[in-house]
């Protein structure tokens, strides 16, 4: 067994589930699969408490690495962060691992966060405000966070490197050409404590819990070091689409919510549209390495995406 999923397949979904979750004081009966892709993972209750309990094969996923996300998870939930907080096992600890035959698996559990996710099809001001506070709050923490020697991270550096090296002879000029235009531009880019740190990346709808009067941020699965702006600009790629009228108020209220718990200067305002075209490089380079159709025509695929991302504020061009 070579794949991920392979690996993974080693666990008895069932019996063993119960018997993780039961570390953490399950109640009994209370444990469901709710995901069964590149993590496993179950919720379950115990003394009035939900939480998500994700398991992986500690040869897919290894301890340091998962100590790596649950850690600057920890740092941030007690740094005052609006977060799924980490919940300990009852014997203390932040992770368990797991044996099954010859197989080890190691799992985490975070708290349930109240609250539905941020809507896409009616998004409000009062949302959207809410949720530039919990991601202001978030960067906030994470400025003071100094992981351990023995933990690492990826940085915008690998992920560009991916993007370098993912971009193979049959990618028309466009897609080249793009990366060449972006790749100074990164470079160039300051890496000083207030605007570079230990971000989300994947700061969408999804991953944002709002019960009405606070967002809570959850899915830590692989901090990455970049600057927070691109944080900021994730969330308006599922939205820029939107008529100028309906996206503006948005963006305004997010920056405004942001703005009353951590500073945001105009200059890296200005620089989202950039940080939009270098995530949107990225997803090319995901869709086509993840996807068995043939691979896109970068003019068309980006055609698409300047037609997603033409709001003013977030214009490609």
């Amino acid at each position: 067994m070579n794949s991920w999923s392979d690996r993974n397949a080693a666990l008895d979904r069932e019996r063993s589930g119960r018997e993780m979750a039961s570390l953490w004081g399950a109640d009994p009966g209370s444990v469901q699969l709710v995901n069964d892709g590149i993590n496993i993972v179950y919720r379950f209750e115990s003394n009035g408490r939900a939480g998500f309990m994700k398991v992986c094969n500690a040869a897919n996923r290894s301890m340091l690495e998962h100590r790596a996300a649950a850690e600057y998870l920890q740092h941030l939930s007690s740094n005052g962060a609006d977060v799924c907080a980490p919940m300990l096992s009852s014997a203390g600890r932040l992770i368990e691992e797991y044996r099954q035959g010859g197989d080890t698996f190691i799992c985490w559990v975070t708290e349930e966060a109240p609250g539905e996710e941020i809507s896409l099809e009616a998004p409000s001001v009062d949302e959207f405000r809410a949720w530039g506070v919990a991601l202001g709050k978030m960067h906030r923490a994470a400025e003071s966070y100094r992981p351990a020697h023995e933990l690492s991270y990826l940085t915008w550096r690998d992920l560009w490197r991916q993007t370098d090296e993912g971009l193979g002879p049959e990618d028309s000029e466009p897609v080249r050409e793009e990366y060449e235009a972006l790749d100074p531009w990164l470079r160039g880019l300051p890496e000083n404590p207030s605007s570079y740190g230990l971000t989300h990346t994947d700061i969408r709808t999804a991953n944002a819990m709002w019960d009405g009067e606070r967002v809570r941020i959850i899915d830590f699965d692989e901090p990455v070091y970049h600057w927070y702006a691109s944080d900021v600009m994730r969330p308006f790629l599922e939205f820029s689409n939107l008529p100028v009228t309906e996206f503006d108020p948005l963006f305004d209220a997010f920056v405004t919510g942001y703005r009353e718990v951590r500073t945001l200067p105009d200059r890296w305002l200005d620089e989202l549209p950039r940080f939009a075209r270098m995530k949107n490089l990225g997803f090319y380079w995901w869709d086509a390495i993840n996807s068995s159709a043939e691979r896109p025509d970068y003019d068309e695929w980006i055609a698409g995406i300047r037609a997603r991302c033409g709001a003013p504020l977030l214009r490609l061009s």
